[in-house]
Parts: C-alpha cells; sequence; structure tokens
C-alpha cells in the first residue's frame, strides 16, 4: 500500500538525513542533500510498481471477477496527473477507460473519442466507477494529455474482467 511504501521510503532515508544533519554544512546545502537522497530513492526500480512509462490498475487485474457495479483505481508511473483544464504541460495527463475496444490503445497522438465506451478522467482522478452489463469486458486504460491526445502503447494497460450477474 502507499502508507507502507512511505513507512519504508523514511526508514530507508532517516539515517542518510541524520548525518546531514550531523555533518556542518550551511543549511541551504543540507536541504538539497537531503532533498536528493529522497529523490533518489523515490525513483528507484524497487518502490515502482512497473516499467518507466506505464498505467496500471491498482485493485483489479487480468482475469478478475467483478460486480456489475465496479470502481476501478490506476495509477500512472513516468508521467504526472493533471486535469485537462490546466492546460498542455510536458510529461503531465489524465486517464481514460475504454470499454470492450477493437484495440489494446489508441495511437499516440490520436484523439481519444467522447462517447459511452470512452470514458474521460479529465479532473486528474485516480479511480472510477464502470456499470457493466454481465459478461466479459476488455477495459483499456489509455493515459493522454490535456487535448485528450494519447501517449500510445507505452501509457496503455488491456485487461479483460468477468463481471458477475445481478
Amino acid at each position: 500500500s502507499t502508507h507502507s511504501r512511505a513507512r519504508h521510503m523514511m526508514i530507508a532515508v532517516l539515517p542518510t538525513l541524520v548525518g546531514l544533519v550531523l555533518q556542518p554544512m550551511p543549511r541551504r546545502e543540507a536541504l538539497a542533500s537531503a532533498a536528493a537522497a529522497v529523490a533518489t530513492l523515490t525513483a528507484s526500480p524497487a518502490c515502482a510498481k512497473g516499467p518507466k512509462n506505464s498505467v496500471y490498475f491498482t485493485n483489479v487485474k487480468d482475469g478478475d471477477t467483478v460486480p456489475s457495479t465496479f470502481t476501478y483505481k490506476f495509477e500512472v508511473t513516468g508521467y504526472a496527473l493533471s486535469p485537462a483544464a490546466a492546460g498542455l504541460k510536458e510529461g503531465t495527463g489524465h486517464h481514460h477507460m475504454i470499454i470492450d475496444a477493437p484495440t489494446a490503445f489508441v495511437k499516440s497522438g490520436e484523439a481519444i473519442p467522447m462517447d459511452a465506451t470512452h470514458k474521460h478522467y479529465g479532473k486528474a482522478q485516480s479511480e472510477g466507477e464502470l456499470e457493466l452489463e454481465p459478461g466479459k469486458h476488455k477495459i483499456t486504460l489509455q493515459f493522454a494529455n490535456a487535448y485528450h491526445e494519447s501517449y500510445g502503447k507505452e501509457f496503455a494497460k488491456t485487461i479483460t474482467v468477468n463481471v458477475n450477474g445481478a
């Protein structure tokens, strides 16, 4: 969990921070060193859940069975969440869920349509509820920029879920 990861990071960073406090150096230099230590630790592969640039579901995996109404939770690595209203900012975007798409991802640069099968989370949400008919469904999580232009395959994850009957 996020709480557990934060606790482990603090335990790992603590010796470095204590060492910095005990060394005589200007405050600005000490703060910069502490920030660098934290940045190095949080960027380490041991803390990442997926490849450098990726999206993933955090509470459901491929092949899971879910109720017809289910809240899907998702994250991004390598880029930051940003509301579409904030405008185009490099290295940022927001999530989309695509239900039963014919392809596993939206091509890079292609605008994600606004219709019943393409759910937009343009307020930088990290979860969204879907209500699906019973049966098998393919759900693609796709990350895109403020203009809803896809970041392509690298920022897409498709899973199949089995939706329970009522």
